[in-house]
């Protein structure tokens, strides 16, 4: 996760992006996070993780696995001491709306990060 988390620190402002970093950063992390916990073994797979800027200047983030298990609600997570299950809760809680998408060699969560992180409805 750490090199998703510099990549995206990195790319981010030479793709444009205006926004602060730590929200887009934590997204990028938590979704790399979830795929490579619940998408399939990565002998199989190799994941993708695409940041790309919208004219509006949010931010959309999409990572690919092989899983083929549809991702759950983003619950929040069991309790405050809980090691894992935060991602998708953490993610929506950044101002993200979420989206998946399954595809024929696995699936795709995406997340959109409006500039200032108002999600339009």
């Amino acid at each position: 996760m750490r090199e998703a988390r510099a990549t995206a620190r990195r790319l981010l402002p030479w793709l444009g992006y205006r926004g602060e970093l730590d929200a887009p950063v934590l997204i990028v992390s938590e979704l790399v996070t979830n795929a490579v916990e619940h998408g399939s073994s990565l002998e199989d797979t190799a994941l993708l993780l695409r940041l790309s800027v919208h004219p509006c200047g949010g931010l959309s983030v999409e990572v690919t696995d092989g899983g083929t298990t549809p991702p759950g609600p983003p619950a929040p997570p069991p309790c405050p001491e809980a090691e894992s299950g935060r991602g998708p809760f953490l993610v929506h809680a950044l101002g993200a709306r979420t989206t998946w998408e399954q595809a024929a060699t696995g699936k795709t969560m995406r997340a959109f990060l409006p500039l200032g992180g108002t999600v339009p409805r």
